[in-house]
């Protein structure tokens, strides 16, 4: 289990430089763009924010300038039928680290809960031992353990009425590699939006804590809001009904609740352009309305190149969060949740959406010129996501001889001459070029780039 352990304990993804999942560091000529580089004694020493990324233009922010470069029949073509799309998430969810079923009460078996506790546990332990994560507050994961060993096995089903942060332990001070930055608490797991349906296994004596496995992520909530348990017949009958799909990210209905980009929620009555809906409160699922409207759909979206690339996009400059910090998207969050409106269910962690797709090629042997071939291919036939190892992305096109693509990006490093690299911070959903890296230590996101996960017509 320990491989799929170390993918649920590492979900984010385009993180800080030095960490498993950096970005490469930028180019001298990307380094140009950015001014000429500095004797080594000028070398900045803190982040520069910055809004646009090198070689990025304002029109490749939107969608109307990729969808051109189509074909007129490719714009709109559906690309996955929604007959095919219960089959395909039931091959994913084969793939080790794949979404779940929440409502399969083969997650709450006490053998495996136990077993994954206790290889968690022991993971983190070393890294706190040996100096490798340091804890936010002194003897913060000491309490992390007795709080595990002291937890009750439960078995209910809820669901999420806030946004909730999953920690990967039973701890919110925080585990930082050195030098800390507090944006990327190493305890992150992911963050759960409104709606989303959990299986509780585990609650702390006092209530405080609760171990959940939410279909994508396994791990503790802290003080959550949460519905009452609710019945498994009747959450799969609402699963099973008309559900309206949210794509817009701050989608109100009109009692003011916001619906997030990647969730559903039950449709039970309808009048006109009014959908009367069930969502989540403490006391449990009460009715609401909204009006249908470009932010909301009555059942999932058709996948088309279309759809998929006006999702990632509308996402641009929302803010970047490892993990789910703050209920911010990190890169294999935001892919899961474009995906999902599709009625697809994403991987929570980047190297198993890598395995994905209707169809899976490995380029990581290819030249660059072989990968730009195969990715020309690929965007023919449909949706591609870039995998390379710590990043996953979304294909949008060629443009002047640069290939392009939108994901959340922390930040990349530009090069000082004799001197530490300079990180420039984006910290956002953003379009850039495959060139980030050239000629640096981690090399170009071309180079990187190691699978396509294509989504097309089979």
């Amino acid at each position: 289990m320990i491989s799929g352990l170390a993918l649920a304990l590492g979900v984010a993804c385009g993180g800080p430089a030095g960490s498993e999942a950096t970005p490469p560091r930028d180019t001298t000529a990307q380094a140009a763009a950015h001014g000429e580089a500095k004797p080594a004694a000028e070398c900045p020493t803190e982040p520069i924010d910055v809004e646009r990324a090198p070689g990025t233009r304002e029109e490749h922010r939107d969608v109307e300038f990729w969808l051109a470069k189509l074909t007129p029949d490719k714009a709109d073509e559906v690309l996955v039928p929604a007959t095919a799309i219960a089959e395909l998430n039931t091959r994913f969810s084969e793939v080790e680290g794949a979404w779940h079923d929440p409502l399969d009460p083969a997650l709450s078996d006490p053998a495996e809960i136990a077993e994954d506790l206790d290889e968690r546990m022991a993971w983190i332990r070393g890294r706190v031992e040996d100096g490798r994560y340091v804890e936010g507050t002194a003897g913060s994961f000491a309490r992390a353990e007795q709080i595990t060993r002291d937890a009750q096995r439960v078995d209910e089903l809820r669901m999420v009425v806030e946004e909730a942060s999953v920690w990967c332990v039973a701890l919110d001070d925080g585990l930082y590699k050195t030098p800390i930055d507090l944006d990327f608490d190493r305890n992150r797991c992911a963050s759960l939006h409104p709606g989303e349906i959990i299986r509780v296994l585990q609650r702390s004596p006092d209530e405080s804590w609760v171990y959940v496995h939410s279909g994508h992520t396994t791990g503790w909530l802290h003080a959550p809001q949460l519905t009452p348990t609710l019945p498994g017949k009747h959450l799969q009958q609402l699963l099973d009904g008309p559900r309206l799909v949210p794509t817009d990210d701050d989608q109100r209905t009109e009692g003011g609740r916001r619906l997030r980009l990647g969730t559903s929620v039950p449709i039970v009555g309808r009048q006109d352009d009014v959908r009367k809906i069930l969502v989540p409160t403490t006391t449990g699922l009460v009715e609401d309305t909204v009006r249908l409207s470009p932010g909301a759909s009555e059942g999932a979206l058709p996948l088309t190149r279309r759809h998929a690339w006006s999702l990632a996009l509308s996402e641009q400059d929302t803010p970047y969060g490892w993990g789910g910090r703050a209920g911010h998207r990190d890169c294999s969050r935001l892919m899961r949740d474009v995906m999902s409106t599709f009625g697809l269910q994403l991987a929570r962690h980047s190297g198993v959406q890598g395995k994905l797709g209707t169809d899976n090629i490995d380029v990581s042997e290819l030249s660059e010129q072989g990968k730009i071939e195969a990715l020309r291919q690929a965007a023919q036939r449909g949706v591609v996501l870039l995998y390379m190892p710590g990043h996953i992305m979304m294909y949008l096109g060629e443009d002047d001889g640069q290939q392009y693509a939108v994901s959340a990006i922390s930040e990349y490093l530009v090069p000082c001459e004799g001197g530490p690299d300079t990180v420039y911070r984006p910290g956002r959903v953003a379009v850039t070029t495959l060139e980030l890296g050239r000629d640096s230590e981690r090399t170009a996101y071309i180079e990187r780039l190691s699978k396509l996960v294509v989504f097309a017509p089979t």
